[in-house]
């Protein structure tokens, strides 16, 4: 899990080799409410943090990114998929993220929501291809890596046989993008900056995103309700797709 706030703050104090008392009459903020900050019981701003840091001798920079949070998805397999129960604190914040992302309840909605806010082609450390793969191909790369995989996107949408190419963008959760890439180097794909381009992506999964998987034949594919998610959040033709199968369910 990642570090709250507390233990951010908490961590610039030890560095900085000060006491609360101390660190709140440099940042200019009451003691009761550093108190209140590293304890996790308040959701400071960026203006009161940055103040903080100051105090403490550091500095603190604000970057913006896609959102692409795997909690999302993660969240909403919590809410609709019977038996799926995620372990991680921040499942529960975000499903009532999606509430509100979503316009209403439905679960149509609810999961394009969550596709919104976990698109895999935008996750820190994926890895874009271009060039032609067969689904084979693909699922090989995922098993040699001995690490658990799954197809998903369009891949686990259409379900092409093992010798069909891998239609785009197919998606490749692996336990390790690093090994899966080195051996999708010696293939025909080629790594792109370009998302227009892309045509597979691998990404790293969490233990849960591997859960409800199945495999047919030799090729291992990522839960359906994920494969809905995956397919709703790159959108276009597959997005559509997957809205209409499910419509189905």
């Amino acid at each position: 899990m990642e570090n709250s706030t507390g233990d951010m703050v908490r961590e610039w104090l030890l560095e900085s080799g000060l006491n609360a008392a101390t660190a709140s009459r440099r940042a200019g903020v009451s003691p009761s409410t550093l108190h209140r900050i590293l304890a996790d019981q308040v959701d400071p701003s960026v203006g009161t943090l940055r103040e903080i840091a100051i105090g403490c001798g550091v500095d603190l920079s604000v970057s913006s990114q896609t959102l692409s949070d795997w909690r999302a998805a993660s969240a909403v397999r919590t809410m609709l998929e019977e038996g799926y129960v995620s372990p991680d604190d921040e499942t529960a914040v975000w499903q009532s993220r999606l509430t509100r992302l979503a316009p209403g309840d439905d679960p149509i909605e609810l999961v394009s929501a969550a596709a919104y806010a976990s698109n895999p082609i935008h996750r820190s450390g994926a890895a874009w291809y271009t060039g032609a793969m067969t689904v084979g191909s693909v699922a090989s790369a995922g098993d040699a890596a001995s690490g658990r995989w799954a197809l998903s996107g369009a891949a686990g949408l259409y379900l092409p046989e093992l010798g069909e190419p891998a239609p785009a963008i197919t998606v490749l959760w692996c336990s390790d993008v690093r090994v899966v890439s080195q051996l999708l180097a010696a293939s025909d794909v080629r790594t792109t900056d370009r998302v227009d381009r892309v045509s597979l992506v691998v990404v790293r999964g969490e233990p849960e995103l591997f859960e409800g998987s199945f495999a047919q034949g030799l090729v291992h594919y990522a839960a359906p309700i994920q494969i809905i998610i995956d397919c709703l959040s790159l959108g276009g033709t597959v997005a559509n797709d997957a809205r209409e199968e499910a419509l189905t369910w």
